[in-house]
């Protein structure tokens, strides 16, 4: 089968009602980040909101300090930072800094964001927020060289600044465009810019035809997309451990994303509260089957890397740990 590289992603949510302390869930969470490593995984993948009732990580920057220091091999990724709540020299000091004590291992995912409430939290208009996340990439590449420069965009003016220190990786960390929608999936390829992908096989499909349109070699860009996964003794068993993170889970996308298309109707949005639908998206059961599941998945989506979703919202710690592990036990060495 065709191999791919293998990342395992953290959001560190803790439900309402809770039996656990953020202070736990934050402590059992990078355990498995260092416990990823050791099983051989390629990346550590950490994803943003704010403003939620389950503290969904608002700080990513942070929490990828967090990932440099217990782990030593493994690259650090956003999936994906929300550019628009960003002061773009902060966030190239920032990152400048993850990337340094890392040894050149960050890798930025970067988004526009979607929820009206963190716009109006931040007090960042919506209809800025593609206008203020390409100014942005501009100004972390030229922040990101070392030499003083100065900016005179539509949101940001500089004058004669310098952020040091500069990257250690070359020419400075990988950057991807985090999208779903065709029209900024196409921006991608026109940026120059790695994929995140939100979607599956139809929206890689659209950013390598937009690369082949642009005359790009896309075996210089990285397509990273992302599974829900879950090992259980049987494919009923893990559809029980995991279904109320998932129908949770759903839900509250449903509501953000329906919203954000002017909608009640969560009928028409990409991830909604369907347990039949679920049930069949998620990679769920045996090791054996989930193996089966990723390799029909590695084999009809080009993707380079498969990240992998095991702590679901709400799902016991433990449980999220054993499935961790046969993963990598079992099911790792047939992708890589």
């Amino acid at each position: 089968m065709r191999k791919v590289k293998v990342g395992y992603q953290l959001d560190f949510r803790n439900p309402p009602g809770s039996a656990l302390s953020f202070r736990d869930l934050y402590r059992e969470s990078l355990a498995q980040v260092q416990a990823a490593e050791q099983l051989g995984f390629d990346s550590i993948w950490l994803t943003e909101h704010h403003f939620t009732d389950d503290g969904y990580l608002p700080a990513l920057m942070p929490a990828a300090a967090a990932v440099a220091a217990r782990t030593t091999r493994v690259t650090i990724g956003t999936f994906v930072l929300l550019a628009p709540f960003y002061h773009p020299l902060k966030l190239a000091e920032d990152a400048a800094f993850v990337d340094v004590v890392s040894g050149g291992r960050l890798r930025l995912g970067i988004g526009l964001g979607y929820r009206a409430e963190e716009f109006e939290g931040f007090g960042v208009p919506r209809a800025q927020r593609l206008g203020r996340t390409l100014e942005t990439i501009e100004i972390l590449k030229l922040a990101w060289t070392g030499e003083r420069f100065s900016f005179d965009g539509r949101y940001f003016k500089f004058r004669d600044v310098r952020v040091l220190p500069r990257p250690v990786s070359e020419p400075h960390p990988e950057l991807l465009w985090g999208a779903g929608a065709a029209k900024a999936i196409r921006r991608a390829a026109q940026l120059d810019l790695s994929f995140a992908c939100v979607g599956g096989r139809r929206e890689i499909g659209i950013y390598l035809e937009a690369l082949k349109a642009a005359c790009k070699d896309p075996a210089r860009y990285s397509i990273v997309n992302s599974r829900v996964v879950y090992i259980a003794d049987s494919e009923q068993q893990a559809w029980r451990d995991t279904r109320d993170a998932l129908m949770y889970q759903a839900e509250l996308y449903g509501r953000w994303l329906s919203a954000a298309a002017g909608t009640t109707d969560q009928s028409k949005v990409l991830i909604r509260p369907d347990p039949d639908r679920l049930r069949r998206t998620s990679v769920l059961g045996t090791a054996s089957e989930v193996s089966a599941k990723l390799e029909e998945i590695v084999a009809s989506t080009p993707m380079t890397e498969l990240i992998v979703v095991m702590q679901l919202p709400g799902l016991d710690p433990a449980k999220a740990r054993r499935s961790l592990d046969r993963f990598g036990a079992e099911v790792l060495p047939r992708l890589k």
